[in-house]
């Protein structure tokens, strides 16, 4: 007779549970991204995720009793991602230095000129007069900037001369950024 530790069972149902709300979640915000997109902030409604998410009602709101909440969700879901981008091209500059150029010119087209970025602009253009977002938003916001500039900071301290121009030099770095938000 083999003897099964009771102990493990919980563990692995709740791990599946936890992967499976998981997937949940992202599919959701995926479909709240292209809503947000395609449809604007104000024209995204719980009604509209539901239907591109294909998913119930119910299932929704187990996951986000609120609008703000899956916006939020969404937004940090977005910003993630935008660090994630960040630290593989940063672990690309690091065999290749020389492709700092190339990589810039491609960070516009996985970056900015992307659905996902679209929907980040609503969602921060909605969080400028909407108090309660912005309030839940300014957070995911300020841990993004840190992220990015520590992964900046990284990148850039080895051909940095000194503290001075690794200053500039992120300076620079979030000017350039700035400037491509706006030119969007």
């Amino acid at each position: 007779m083999i003897m099964v530790d009771q102990r493990q069972a919980p563990t692995t149902a709740r791990s599946r549970q936890q992967i499976k709300s998981s997937e949940m979640r992202r599919r959701i915000c995926e479909a709240t991204t292209h809503c947000l997109a395609t449809l604007g902030y104000p024209n995204t409604s719980i009604k509209q995720v539901i239907q591109t998410a294909g998913i119930s009602q119910g299932a929704l709101q187990h996951h986000f009793p609120s609008k703000e909440d899956l916006v939020t969700a969404t937004a940090t879901f977005l910003l993630r991602r935008s660090i994630k981008w960040f630290t593989q091209i940063k672990a690309e500059l690091e065999k290749d230095r020389s492709a700092f150029g190339k990589v810039t010119q491609r960070s516009w087209a996985d970056q900015f000129a992307t659905e996902e970025y679209e929907a980040l602009l609503q969602i921060l253009v909605a969080s400028r007069t909407d108090a309660t977002l912005k309030t839940r938003i300014a957070p995911k916001l300020e841990d993004w900037r840190e992220a990015i500039e520590s992964e900046m900071r990284d990148l850039l301290t080895p051909i940095a001369r000194d503290a001075d121009e690794l200053n500039a030099l992120l300076t620079i770095g979030r000017c350039m950024m700035t400037g491509l938000l706006v030119h969007d």
